[in-house]
């Protein structure tokens, strides 16, 4: 069925090209792997979550749009087109504009409407509908895909659609079952782009209403540890929470929330500061051989850093206790655990200069990222070094565990019963 799975492909593709340029803004810099911790540990505190999402909204938005094509079935029916179609208009009724109301911050794709998104919506908070539970899972357990769902509803055509198993598809229940109603005004479709600057009619916001409120605490609160499905997650924990204050998961307040996994969250907030030295040795052997290797003079700047960062964080770093980071984060790539458990050995000696990790780290980054890595002795590091520019090299900052977006999320059910 080809004809359900280029547009999914393609954006995909486009969106890791946009991760790739703007790595730095829209998650966590990774030269050596420190991302595969922050990936693990955010997953297991915030299961579903993204530093993608903005708003909690979405999470109803995405299945009410499948509901109301299940009842429209437009004709043609390729139905992954016509979804992004009523993705894109989504995008309109959201957006803000002088005198007719909208959003100014949180519309994803508001920026550049009415262009396409490389990572519209669905793409950005599939996980988190199905680890929330506002999309089921198929007959065997597994979560469906957004392929799935168009041929779902497609599959009331005259010709059979069968998934990957051979099951037709018109004999699966709908796996969006109990969701609270959409607003009123939500079956107000048409071509948006030509209603746009006519009235205010059919805009949307991202506020949530206090019945979609307490529709998705009751979701959110049933999120379970990934590790003891008989705990809440700290996601669950934290409905209703007032959590301004925090400005890491790790802070005190957090920590007497999360029970029986407030040891592997002081662990987690450890391993966080470990991070931060490691990014900042990065920063400051790159520094060093530009200016060494390369006969080009530096500032310095990351080198000076360096020094700051350990005196920041290097107390806590040098808490972690390793072998039970390491049984917590599972298999990591050889090289990145050896760059973590000789930085960690390097804070714990007092270590001031960063080369005797030359080494390891370049081991590390050559293995992620091969001739774009910039600690390599080749002419290929020599390039990548002379591409490098200091000052455009962000802060070496602990690892964040998607914190801030998880709080922005939250802070749309602050104070729910």
């Amino acid at each position: 069925m080809s004809s359900f799975g280029f547009t999914f492909l393609s954006r995909k593709a486009l969106g890791q090209a946009e991760q790739m340029m703007f790595g730095g803004k829209v998650g966590v810099r990774d030269e050596v792997g420190f991302l595969i911790v922050h990936q693990r540990y955010a997953d297991h505190f915030f299961p579903g979550t993204s530093v993608l999402h903005t708003r909690l909204r979405y999470a109803l938005l995405i299945p009410w749009l499948y509901q109301s094509l299940r009842t429209k079935r437009p004709i043609p029916k390729d139905f992954a087109q016509a979804f992004a179609d009523l993705e894109h208009e989504l995008t309109g009724r959201l957006k803000f504009a002088d005198g007719l109301g909208g959003e100014k911050d949180g519309v994803i794709g508001g920026e550049v409407y009415p262009r396409a998104i490389s990572q519209p919506p669905a793409y950005v908070y599939w996980t988190a509908l199905a680890k929330w539970g506002l999309i089921g899972t198929r007959p065997d357990g597994r979560p469906w895909s957004r392929q799935d769902m168009a041929k779902l509803l497609a599959s009331s055509s005259k010709r059979a659609i069968h998934d990957d198993d051979g099951k037709p598809f018109e004999a699966v229940a709908w796996p969006i079952s109990g969701l609270v109603d959409a607003p009123a005004d939500w079956e107000d479709w048409g071509n948006w782009d030509e209603r746009y600057n006519e009235d205010s009619d059919g805009k949307l916001t991202l506020d949530l209403s206090h019945r979609e409120q307490n529709y998705i605490a009751g979701k959110l609160r049933a999120v379970r540890s990934p590790r003891d499905p008989g705990e809440p997650s700290l996601l669950a924990k934290l409905v209703g929470k007032p959590l301004d204050g925090a400005d890491h998961c790790w802070d005190a307040a957090i920590v007497s929330l999360a029970g029986n996994e407030a040891p592997m969250l002081k662990r987690a907030g450890q391993a966080a500061a470990l991070s931060a030295i490691g990014r900042a040795i990065y920063a400051a052997l790159v520094e060093t051989l530009k200016e060494n290797r390369d006969k080009r003079p530096q500032p310095d700047r990351h080198r000076s850093a360096l020094k700051d960062t350990v005196a920041k964080w290097g107390k806590q770093a040098s808490r972690l206790d390793m072998n039970l980071f390491l049984d917590e984060v599972g298999h990591l790539p050889p090289p990145v655990e050896v760059v973590l458990k000789d930085t960690f050995a390097w804070v714990r000696a007092g270590g001031r200069d960063p080369m005797p990790l030359l080494e390891v780290y370049t081991r590390a980054e050559v293995s992620r990222k091969d001739d774009r890595a910039r600690l390599a002795a080749n002419q290929f590091g020599v390039d990548r070094r002379m591409e490098w520019q200091g000052e455009h090299h962000g802060n070496a900052d602990p690892l964040h565990y998607r914190w801030g977006n998880v709080k922005r999320l939250l802070r749309d059910l602050e104070g729910v019963a």
